[in-house]
């Protein structure tokens, strides 16, 4: 619980540059990756190499939007996919890949709201992080119920 409780305020903190700049600051998300790696490390009973390969493993959405953000030229923020990587490093990859899905979910139907009201355009960009906050706070939530 620990590390969803981090991921999620590490996310509400960064969505308010988000929103009001449309940047992400990359050293908090690097820090915070790290920090969560490390904890994962030093508390783990498990041999260190397991460790590490689920957070690697966790860290593959992330990696991948990285990659579709390089290809796209950056049409998807690196920031958003440096984001998703670090907190997949600290929840793992089924908890990441299921709140980016959610994330996407919600940022689609947000995007087709405003679309359909005509308040903005195919070309219109939207800050994401917002949306990945929800969504980790979603799939926390459907966690913690189920």
């Amino acid at each position: 619980m620990f590390f969803w409780i981090a991921a999620i305020f590490m996310l509400t903190g960064l969505s308010v540059s988000d929103l009001k700049s449309r940047t992400i600051p990359v050293l908090p998300v690097l820090l915070f990756a790290a920090a969560m790696g490390g904890v994962h490390v030093f508390s783990g009973d498990l041999p260190a190499l397991r460790i590490l390969a689920g957070i690697f493993a966790g860290m593959l959405p992330g990696l991948f939007l990285l990659a579709v953000s390089l290809a796209s030229g950056s049409s998807i923020g690196t920031g958003d996919g440096i984001a998703v990587a670090a907190c997949g490093a600290a929840i793992g990859f089924s908890s990441e890949f299921a709140s980016l899905t959610a994330a996407l979910l919600l940022c689609c139907v947000y995007s087709a709201v405003l679309l359909i009201q005509r308040k903005a355009g195919r070309k219109d960009t939207l800050p994401f992080l917002p949306f990945l906050a929800a969504g980790h706070i979603l799939v926390f939530l459907m966690e913690v119920w189920i």
